[in-house]
């Protein structure tokens, strides 16, 4: 069934874990296993339904860590995860962490240094981008402005390059207007 894109188990007194086979369906855009009796920890492996655009599982009893950090589950607010005391991690309040532990949660696989690393690659492109373009293009300009024989040949070219194109559209025109009276 990797072609269902909403599966809503809400109410249905499941028990049990949530089964790590749900992520094999990879169209699903809405997931809600609210209002049940799981039990254990989220899979992991949700985190590969790309699409997943609506998440609940509030008021089972659930434990360990939320998929808040991870990419597309960062969307989610603290009412998908509700009702489940032993969850801990963002965006709930409650930390995974005990209080004396100063140690920082790490995302996992590196997903902040990812983010973080495509925004400032994609600074360095649009700076690079803009700093061409400026420097081309009042470079071009400084050249024009002090070479006169450079000017009068570029203004001639483009000259030469309108009446040529008018010249075209003339011709074109006269092609069709002869197409037509032959019709």
């Amino acid at each position: 069934m990797s072609w269902l894109t909403t599966l809503n188990l809400s109410n249905n007194y499941l028990t049990g874990s949530i089964p790590d086979s749900l992520s094999k369906l990879r169209q699903l855009e809405s997931l809600d296993l609210s209002y049940n009796a799981l039990t254990g920890k989220i899979p992991r492996g949700l985190t590969n339904l790309s699409s997943l655009e609506a998440f609940s599982v509030a008021y089972n009893n659930l434990s360990g860590p939320t998929l808040g950090v991870q990419p597309q589950f960062d969307t989610f607010d603290n009412r998908s995860y509700e009702g489940n005391p032993n969850l801990c991690g963002p965006p709930l309040s409650q930390s995974c962490f005990s209080n004396h532990d100063t140690k920082l949660p790490s995302f996992p696989d590196g997903a902040e240094d990812h983010r973080r690393d495509e925004s400032i690659d994609f600074l360095i492109l649009f700076g690079s981008f803009a700093l061409f373009f400026v420097v081309s293009f009042w470079g071009f300009m400084a050249v024009l402005y002090f070479k006169r024989d450079w000017r009068f040949a570029l203004f001639a070219l483009v000259d030469e390059f309108g009446d040529m194109m008018y010249v075209r559209v003339v011709l074109f025109e006269r092609k069709i207007r002869a197409a037509r009276r032959d019709n």
